[in-house]
């Protein structure tokens, strides 16, 4: 294999590499985003539980209350506790339909980067194999050459 094959192969792995980096950073910022929004849902779950909470706790049961009261207080509770298990499944669901699919595709995508990085290097080493036994004949030409020199130099003297 000729060198310039050596060199054109580098550039392809190097782009294959270059790809492979950027790919691996959109599924990092895939990620965060999810993380993000993990927070972000967790926070509102938490707001909602105390909510439901201090409603809870702060209702005392009237000593006279009419029926119509009764219910409307009971429809609050309700829409509390519905908005309380709503934001607790949508944490649930997030995590399992955006979260653990992003770790997956980032942990792909960084073992593909990998993958590629070292398909890379093996090249880089065939590279630097074959400039290091140019390197060596060259000398060794050299050497020759300045054997042969001196050889003629002590014939015609």
């Amino acid at each position: 294999m000729s060198t310039y094959v050596l060199y054109t192969l580098r550039d392809l792995r190097l782009d294959g590499e270059r790809q492979a980096e950027r790919a691996l950073a959109e599924a990092a910022a895939a990620r965060r985003r999810a993380d993000e929004e993990t927070v972000r849902l967790e926070t509102r779950a938490t707001a909602a539980q105390a909510a439901r909470q201090a409603a809870r706790d702060g209702a005392a049961p009237p000593l006279v209350e009419s029926a119509a009261d009764a219910q409307i207080r009971r429809r609050f509770w309700s829409r509390l506790d519905a908005e309380t298990l709503a934001c607790a499944a949508a944490v649930v669901a997030h995590r399992a339909e955006i979260c653990e699919p992003a770790v997956r595709a980032e942990a792909a995508a960084r073992a593909t980067h990998l993958r590629a990085r070292q398909r890379r290097e093996v090249v880089d080493k065939a590279i630097a194999r074959r400039e290091a036994v140019g390197r060596l004949e060259q000398g060794r030409r050299a050497e020759a050459d300045a054997d042969d020199l001196a050889q003629r130099r002590t014939r015609d003297e």
